[in-house]
């Protein structure tokens, strides 16, 4: 029986977490689909799910019947259900689409041509791979007897066998094939789809003894457990069988003398949209590679009573969201418990989402002045990345510590922006300030962009988004990258729409009087690349007493021996009190 404390408001996040994270293998309809926004879910794993957040805990789908029970539930809380033809399917659109043309609504993580794609990169980069490869290495634990780790295998292999009272769930003689394996490079590679993020296989995981050397990131794997925490029950013993191979498959190398079982995300990246013939597209599936097993040093600077927190990062960054999430949560766990902050405030790009593929540059208009629903289409998109990085918890976590998260969201493109980079393809940088405490989203992004990207930027030219009257704050003005340059003296010399702009705006600075500012550069390693316009922005704005700019500390282009120091940077970068996590 369906719980009658289960509400439309349950219903609606359970729909957000499956556009998110997708439908588990086995959890899909056949018959029927609840119908929301133009896009299609299976109703009883819908309800299912709702009920966690109505209930602490997912529902047990014996529990109540599909059909008229769900159906009906369901219409009585206002969705709509409605049979599925042949050309219905219980699918989910995802977030984005591709730069290669693929379009993510017709695309899922079980798409063969991901796999395809990741082999032949994985060729340009190791030499020989060989796909579905089999080790002659048992599957029990006693065949581990004469190995150091046979007393852990049998721990975790008896902790799947209490887990539910399956006993026998081991059928295979020998381990069942690896996805890939390179000989030459001697390391395993496994594609991990949804399913293999269940209970059985935390459990496994939470189990691993610290000196196990892994290929991915263990900690991050185990919360993909927690929040995805697939089911597939066919046959019922399914999940832990799949943690176990899993498991072997971890611990084979140093069984066999190999490098660390590597893994990646089926859902991290659309795999299939990289071009194995594209040198810049090896480069970026080598990141992602590195990025399944990163960790991320960090040092905390603090001063006493910080005003706002700063995340700067000294190191190549793509904007993937995977890894912001982890860095976000790592800045939660070493911030000092004892300091709070207002702000949290990330670099220019500090998340990247592909260029929808159903927004042509025709469609743009004039990229100075674009047409409001373009522009308001790409904010979706950057608020949809904001949302999942903050999402399943983290926001709130993070809103223990401060009020509001800034985050620079930029569409992917090839270049960094900086002053000499010239970027003619059509792309957007916004910022999106998060109100952790009422978890509410607002938008912003770069109004003046560098003369030498200004052919391809979608501009914002609603300056109103940059100010924003917050609680516990005051007015406060938020800046995409260049925006800052607007107060550089050398700004007066500007013409034509740059004048009109830089003038505009200074008028609605001095009108609005912002108490804080907030700054979201790409890079900065030189104190003298914002100082002229910090300094003339105080001379104007007489009401700003607190401001910081964020932006890396990393310029791949610029020799490190032209880098002023790093603390010199920072200085020169704020007003007021911070906590800087350098990372």
């Amino acid at each position: 029986m369906i719980p009658k404390n289960i509400e439309r408001e349950h219903i609606l996040k359970a729909i957000k977490e499956t556009e998110r994270v997708g439908v588990p293998v086995g959890r899909g309809s056949k018959k029927f689909c609840l119908e929301y926004n133009g896009r299609h879910f299976p109703p009883k794993y819908i309800v299912s799910l709702a009920n966690k957040y109505a209930n602490g805990e997912e529902l047990d789908s014996s529990e109540f019947s599909g059909g008229n029970e769900t159906n009906d539930f369901l219409r009585s809380l206002g969705f709509k259900v409605v049979c599925l033809t042949p050309s219905k399917k219980t699918v989910v659109k995802p977030l984005w689409k591709t730069k290669m043309g693929y379009s993510r609504a017709h695309h899922d993580e079980r798409c063969p041509k991901c796999k395809e794609i990741v082999k032949a990169i994985l060729e340009r980069v190791h030499g020989e791979v060989v796909q579905n490869y089999r080790f002659e290495i048992g599957t029990l634990p006693e065949n581990f007897k004469d190995t150091q780790h046979y007393g852990k295998l049998t721990e975790i292999y008896k902790a799947l066998q209490d887990l539910r009272g399956f006993k026998d769930f081991v059928r295979a003689i020998t381990l069942p094939n690896c996805d890939f394996f390179m000989p030459d490079s001697r390391f395993i590679l496994e594609f991990d789809e949804s399913q293999h993020f269940t209970l059985p296989r935390r459990i496994a995981l939470e189990q691993y003894p610290k000196e196990l050397a892994l290929g991915f990131d263990r900690k991050r794997w185990i919360d993909l457990c927690k929040r995805i925490d697939s089911k597939d029950n066919d046959p019922p013993y399914r999940d832990e069988q799949r943690a176990w191979y899993d498991t072997l498959r971890d611990f084979l190398p140093e069984l066999k003398g190999l490098k660390p079982t590597a893994r990646i995300f089926a859902k991290d990246f659309e795999w299939c949209s990289l071009d194995p013939g594209n040198p810049s597209d090896v480069e970026r599936f080598n990141s992602l590679m590195k990025r399944s097993h990163q960790s991320f040093g960090m040092e905390v600077r603090e001063d006493p009573n910080p005003f706002l927190a700063r995340v700067i990062i000294t190191r190549e960054w793509d904007g993937n969201l995977g890894a912001a999430r982890r860095l976000l949560s790592n800045v939660y766990e070493k911030w000092p418990r004892n300091t709070k902050a207002k702000f949290l405030v990330t670099c220019g790009g500090f998340l990247q989402f592909d260029w929808p593929v159903s927004i042509s540059p025709m469609d743009i208009g004039d990229n100075k002045y674009p047409k409001n629903k373009i522009v308001n289409s790409l904010a979706e998109e950057a608020m949809k990345c904001a949302k999942y990085v903050t999402g399943n918890g983290l926001g709130e976590k993070l809103g223990e510590l401060t009020d509001y998260l800034t985050l620079g969201v930029d569409s992917h493109k090839e270049k960094v922006s900086t002053t000499q980079n010239y970027i003619s393809q059509p792309h957007v940088e916004l910022v999106i300030l998060v109100d952790l405490k009422r978890n509410r989203f607002y938008w912003t992004g770069k109004s003046y962009p560098t003369s030498s990207q200004q052919a391809g930027l979608v501009r914002i030219s609603d300056l109103n988004t940059h100010f924003l009257d917050l609680n516990g704050v005051g007015k406060t003005m938020v800046l995409g990258c260049h925006d800052l340059t607007m107060f550089n003296p050398r700004s007066k010399n500007a013409k034509g729409w740059r004048m009109k702009v830089n003038e505009q705006f200074k008028e609605l600075s001095r009108k609005e009087k912002p108490i804080c500012v907030l700054h979201h550069p790409h890079t900065t390693v030189k104190t003298r690349t914002w100082l002229n316009a910090w300094s003339c922005l105080r001379k104007t704005l007489l009401s700003v007493k607190q401001y910081a700019g964020a932006g890396r500390y990393f310029e791949s282009d610029r020799d490190r021996s032209d880098w002023d120091p790093l603390n010199d940077v920072l200085e020169s970068t704020k007003c007021g009190n911070t906590m800087d996590f350098i990372v």
